[in-house]
């Protein structure tokens, strides 16, 4: 399985990020090999459509789920669309942590569309 972390930052040790479509990089994340790749949101600048961009790039990545702070309306429905689990991190750790919440099961799924 493939997760993908909103990250300030391009490695395990960076903090998670707050917004899901705003992020500088998706920190993405094999469970079964535990190898990791950094993706650079190259729509976190956009004016509009961001979320939904973003939610397209990581599906085209493989990704299965995915770890964020807020997540924006229509991300949350491509993302759902695209029957991906949606995450929410705590605010304040760093994706290393993210990743150990999600594999013990204690990150709060997000069964609501909310931002």
């Amino acid at each position: 399985m493939k997760i993908a972390i909103s990250s300030n930052g391009d490695s395990l040790a960076a903090q998670t990020h707050s917004l899901f479509g705003r992020c500088d990089y998706f920190v993405i994340i094999d469970t079964e090999t535990g190898e990791s790749t950094a993706l650079k949101n190259k729509s976190a600048d956009a004016s509009t459509g961001a979320g939904p961009a973003c939610a397209q790039e990581l599906f085209n990545a493989g990704v299965t789920a995915v770890v964020s702070g807020k997540i924006g309306p229509n991300a949350y429905e491509t993302l759902k669309a695209a029957g991906m689990g949606i995450f929410l991190a705590p605010p304040g750790i760093t994706v290393q942590e993210a990743l150990d919440k999600f594999k013990a099961g204690s990150l709060p799924k997000n069964e609501v569309r909310r931002f």
